[in-house]
């Protein structure tokens, strides 16, 4: 497809994207599974176009980042949905951890911070490279600059210093906060009906830097359009201390799965959790 897609441009590519999206919707009953769980959850119903449609929306978000990839970032129009200052060059720009989730393309955004002239890294864990992961490096040779890996929970303190580094020079480090790691803190709370896991990590690292958070959801709204929506979610100031570091954590994970289920309910075509998300309790 990567070939295809240097060869014949964007257009013809999505048409064979969205064959091979029904070959997946046909064939792969574990994701038709997973994704009408979500979306009795989300809309109380499902069927078989809404599965399509969703596994479709995850295939063309990989194109989508393949095209940016090639230098083609400028060829998709963004919408942006932000408080004042924040983007528009009026306040001094400072550095702020994002909070994202697996809804929408989170990774499109390093895509439009260029054009946007900000600086955005992701906070990732650590996995084997990918197929897909290498052709992506071959497009762009600069991807791992924009990555910051976590081997390891254990292994925490030089990522640590990087993301401290990268937000003392006013840029945007980037983190999911939708998926709980293996190992790690963990806090429970409700979502979409039913008692789910949170990763604590990100409320504890913001914790630890004392570094503004925003809640970011960047969502595919055409062809070639995105709208990227923020909100300011927490000041330093209103971070937990130390003595109630254990209901602050909290707080912010409840409010963040809050959030996530109303972007969840408008955009559920843009959920790209294909597994159990929610365990034996999810039937």
């Amino acid at each position: 497809m990567l070939w295809l897609l240097r060869k014949v441009g964007y257009r013809p590519a999505r048409v064979v994207v969205a064959g091979i999206a029904l070959y997946y919707a046909l064939g792969s009953a574990s994701t038709r599974r997973w994704v009408s769980q979500f979306h009795r959850r989300a809309l109380g119903r499902t069927s078989f176009l809404l599965t399509y449609r969703s596994i479709f929306a995850f295939a063309e978000s990989i194109l989508d980042r393949a095209f940016a990839f090639l230098g083609r970032g400028s060829s998709f129009r963004l919408t942006i949905h932000a408080p004042p200052g924040l983007l528009d060059g009026s306040q001094p720009q400072r550095g702020h951890l994002v909070l994202g989730a697996h809804l929408g393309v989170m990774e499109m955004a390093r895509a439009f911070a260029q054009i946007q002239r900000v600086h955005f890294s992701m906070l990732m864990h650590a996995a084997p490279s990918s197929r897909l992961y290498d052709e992506m490096k071959r497009l762009d040779p600069d991807l791992e600059k924009n990555v910051i890996p976590v081997a390891s929970d254990a292994d925490a303190v030089g990522p640590l210093l990087e993301v401290r580094e990268r937000l003392e020079k006013g840029e945007y480090v980037g983190i999911n906060g939708d998926r709980a790691w293996v190992s790690g803190p963990r806090v429970r709370m409700p979502f979409l009906g039913c008692e789910r896991d949170f990763p604590a990590g990100p409320y504890l690292l913001a914790a630890a830097l004392k570094a503004p958070v925003l809640l970011m959801f960047l969502i595919k709204t055409g062809v070639r359009d995105y709208s990227l929506f923020i909100e300011r979610f927490a000041e330093p100031e209103d971070l937990p201390s130390r003595k109630d570091r254990a209901a602050g954590v909290d707080a912010m994970a409840r409010r963040y799965a809050e959030r996530l289920e109303e972007y969840a309910r408008r955009y559920p075509n843009q959920w790209y959790n294909f597994y159990d998300f929610w365990g034996s309790t999810g039937e």
